[in-house]
């Protein structure tokens, strides 16, 4: 993406990335207005003849979507041409955060408030059906709540334009399972009916913290969209007539435009509910010296009834021909399509990236005192799901956590123990971190009085993660209590230069499936407390749990950058030449040089020595060099390490690679298109 587009969009920052393209923050030089610009990038791999297509249907589509005016469908205001014939689309830019992102950081909404977003999002999608325009991927991600309250439907037309193209390709972004219809699923089928569902499916998530059919996996969502009824909405109040006709299968049984919008009106037009409680309660930590104060329930925001019984009867041999027909048709259609899922998607993680961290062993308890007494097997309510409200601490920090789940003050950490259940989280501040993550953690596991005294233990994981400024998990199952088998996944990350967490969450072995995407939740939402006064450093002895202790030494600042391929650190030859600086890979030195330790700015650039990585000339094209050179804060001097350790351009999207995939001393660097499983696009931090 060029900084100035047409003379007129000067391009500020990327907002965000998907499988069909990005969406940049831009001024309009003209109107003196913030605008928002989605570039639409075809998928690697095509050939040039469906490229096109794709083109000329992004384009109508494009064209089609700035004829809509509604007050809840985003703006378009101007359709360009890139210089490769991709579309460029000028919308309006909306200060705002995402439902997707309220319910994480949030919890649930009240079903008066699901009926007023649902109302508005109807508004858009029958002005867009009215224009023969179907969006095809509502979902909260996809609803915006702005700071002015106006609530937007983005995203029209185009996160399924390619399906038109008929595409075979692995990596496309098609839709999200857990929000798409059944006919679209088992047919293909795209209409004003699909989007329907998928509304009823928002409302789900809104009232209920997740949609009706989010599953561990892709394959888990389609196999419970092909098998299993929707599940009742037990907080969805008045809300409850207008989801259960939303989610009906059948398209001809389910609800139109018409009659939702008459029970949502309804809805809004009955008795106020009372007010939502005043926020989690802040608990100050108890003094070490006193005993452990009783356990407090988180409030809740609505009473939560008892779950339903389980069916125990077995479904009929009729019946489960019936659901093999409509999975087996299900996956026929979505697998050559490559589908992808968009929502986060539980316990799914993709390889892992090298990074520091302070590792902490596991809990005192790894639930509550007293075992839990069950009347059905341990899944049926160790699987149940979680509603969610958010936890502020006295120290600061904001964690989601489930709603009316006991609280345990431990020192520092904070525990929420599931009422005669097993789950637990734990979350709290640990000392600044020292030493390589997985090493430490593996000195952890070994340790006595850590990781020796897990009964039955067995590792599932260590490794490092990408998460905030440095991050590393800890995954394990043990025998817990009572004989019930535990698994348990740590998180301990760095949010600042002195200030760490920890994140732990444990559940029966038995139950981890269910409820492996609270553990993402919870992840997703938490937000640090501000970081301390700058001061001394302070270090962690690997395999110590004791206090930091001040260090009059210097720490090293910055890590080497090792390539995947070569095992050699990305270097320069002189940290003293004038700019700009030719990058290339040299053996790693043991004393950790300074033309070999790089920090990451919290601007996403990356530096040596002062100075920055940039792309020669901002150029998007593929073999542009990547130098080192004077800071200037744009897009071509932006970089993120992703999941599968690449390290991808704000500016270009494309990947930083040894050029030719060369191994040797010496080897120069520049931008390549990222490629899956390319070692010599693959880095770690060290």
């Amino acid at each position: 993406m060029p900084l100035l587009i047409t003379d007129r969009y000067e391009v500020l920052e990327l907002l965000g990335q998907g499988g069909m393209g990005r969406v940049w923050k831009a001024r309009d030089r003209m109107l003196q207005r913030d605008v928002a610009v989605k570039e639409i990038v075809p998928p690697p791999g095509l050939t040039d003849q469906a490229r096109q297509e794709l083109r000329l249907r992004s384009l109508r589509e494009a064209r089609a979507i700035a004829r809509l005016d509604h007050v809840n469908a985003v703006k378009v205001y101007d359709v360009l041409l890139g210089a490769d014939g991709d579309p460029q689309i000028v919308m309006e830019y909306v200060p705002s955060r995402s439902l997707h992102d309220a319910i994480t950081a949030d919890g649930p909404v009240p079903p008066r408030r699901a009926a007023e977003i649902g109302l508005a999002v109807l508004g858009a999608l029958r002005a867009a059906h009215r224009a023969g325009i179907a969006h095809r991927d509502v979902k909260p991600a996809n609803i915006l709540i702005g700071i002015d309250g106006r609530i937007v439907l983005t995203d029209f037309g185009l996160a399924t334009a390619v399906e038109d193209v008929n595409l075979t390709l692995t990596g496309v972004v098609l839709g999200s399972p857990a929000y798409v219809s059944p006919e679209r699923a088992m047919r293909g089928t795209v209409g004003p009916e699909g989007d329907l569902w998928s509304l009823g499916a928002t409302l789900f998530a809104a009232v209920e913290g997740q949609s009706p059919y989010a599953r561990p996996s892709s394959m888990m969502s389609l196999t419970a969209l092909a098998t299993e009824p929707p599940p009742p909405a037990r907080h969805a109040g008045p809300l409850t007539p207008v989801i259960e006709g939303l989610l009906r299968k059948d398209p001809a049984e389910r609800i139109d435009a018409d009659t939702a919008e008459r029970l949502l009106r309804a809805v809004l037009a009955g008795p106020a509910t009372a007010l939502p409680p005043a926020p989690i309660p802040t608990r100050a930590p108890a003094p070490t010296s006193a005993p452990t104060p009783a356990p407090a329930p988180i409030p809740a925001l609505t009473p939560d009834p008892a779950p339903a019984a389980l069916d125990a009867a077995e479904p009929s041999a009729s019946v489960r021909r019936r659901r093999r027909s409509w999975l087996v048709a299900a996956l026929s259609v979505l697998l050559p399509l490559g589908l992808v899922i968009g929502i986060p998607l539980a316990g799914h993680r993709a390889p892992r990236t090298t990074s520091d961290a302070d590792l902490v062993g596991p809990p005192e308890s790894s639930g509550p005192s007293t075992e839990a007494t069950y009347s059905a097997p341990p899944a049926a309510d160790g699987s149940r799901p979680l509603t969610w409200s958010v936890y502020r601490d006295s120290s600061g920090f904001t964690v989601p956590a489930p709603r009316d789940w006991r609280i345990v003050r431990r020192d520092r950490q904070v525990e929420f123990h599931e009422p005669g259940g097993e789950r637990m989280l734990t979350v709290g501040p640990v000392d600044t971190p020292g030493g390589d993550p997985v090493g430490v953690l593996t000195s952890q596991e070994k340790d006595p009085a850590i990781g020796g005294r897990l009964r039955g233990y067995h590792r599932v994981e260590i490794a490092a993660v990408n998460y905030q400024l440095r991050a590393a998990d800890w995954e394990w199952v043990h025998t817990g209590a009572g004989g019930i088998v535990l698994h348990v996944r740590q998180r301990v990350f760095t949010t600042s230069t002195q200030q760490s967490y920890r994140i732990v969450w444990t559940t029966p072995d038995a139950d981890w499936p269910a409820n492996a995407d609270a553990f993402q939740r919870v992840t997703a939402g938490f937000r640090p407390a501000a970081p301390p006064a700058s001061g001394g450093l302070a270090t962690l002895t690997p395999g110590g749990t004791g206090a930091p202790k001040s260090s009059m030494t210097p720490t090293r600042s910055g890590y080497q950058l090792v390539g995947a391929a070569s095992g050699r650190c990305l270097d320069i030859s002189d940290p003293a030449s004038p700019d700009p600086v030719a990058l290339r890979i040299w053996d790693c030195r043991d004393d950790r040089g300074r033309n070999q330790l790089w920090t990451f700015g919290s601007d996403r650039s990356v530096r040596l020595g002062g100075r920055c990585l940039d792309v020669l000339n901002a150029s998007s094209d593929e073999g542009a060099a990547i130098q080192l050179t004077t800071c200037n804060t744009t897009p071509a001097q932006q970089f993120t390490l992703n999941d599968r350790r690449q390290l991808v351009n704000a500016h270009s999207g494309m990947c930083l690679a040894v050029v030719g995939a060369g191994t040797a001393n010496g080897a120069s660097i520049e931008q390549r298109a990222c490629a899956s499983g390319a070692p010599h696009q693959q880095w770690s931090r060290r």
